[in-house]
């Protein structure tokens, strides 16, 4: 089984400064999958938009997906492309035209369409764009707010007494 984490996920993912809640469901999330050794897919549009707003991090980001056991950079291939262009040719002529930029529509859909060539089950990201293209060929899409608090992450009632009257 395989999964695709698109940049949105990965910057959230990799930012040191990421607390709270979102943190618990990625940590979680990423040990989850692990587990259950499913590969992630990183797409290699996905990991240049990331790569773009890393900085002077990048080569260690690069190096922590790398080591990272479940970590799979798949590219833009000739499998992938042809997928992209079944997919492209069909919702361009549809409604989809006009909504997004031709560029933005584009990168979006290759990242669908490694998802779709690879036979992914799902997807993480919180890009609506590529929710809807996903939505195409039916692989569900999943937003970090949506994924479940580890039960160890939750906040945890205070017991106060009751005043003596």
């Amino acid at each position: 089984m395989a999964v695709v984490f698109d940049a949105s996920v990965l910057i959230d993912l990799f930012n040191k400064k990421l607390s709270g809640d979102r943190r618990s469901r990625l940590d979680h999330l990423v040990a989850s999958l692990a587990k259950q050794r499913t590969k992630v897919l990183i797409p290699s549009p996905a990991l240049a938009e990331f790569l773009v707003k890393a900085g002077k991090a990048k080569e260690g980001y690069l190096n922590e997906i790398r080591r990272h056991g479940s970590f799979v950079i798949e590219p833009f291939d000739q499998r992938a492309a042809i997928e992209c262009a079944l997919l492209l040719a069909e919702a361009w002529a549809r409604s989809q035209k006009g909504k997004v930029t031709h560029t933005k529509f584009k990168f979006d859909w290759q990242i669908v369409a490694i998802a779709a060539s690879r036979n992914a089950t799902a997807i993480y990201s919180d890009d609506p764009d590529i929710s809807r293209a996903a939505s195409r060929v039916n692989i569900s899409v999943h937003r970090t707010d949506d994924l479940p608090i580890p039960s160890s992450a939750l906040q945890r009632a205070i017991p106060f007494d009751e005043p003596d009257t």
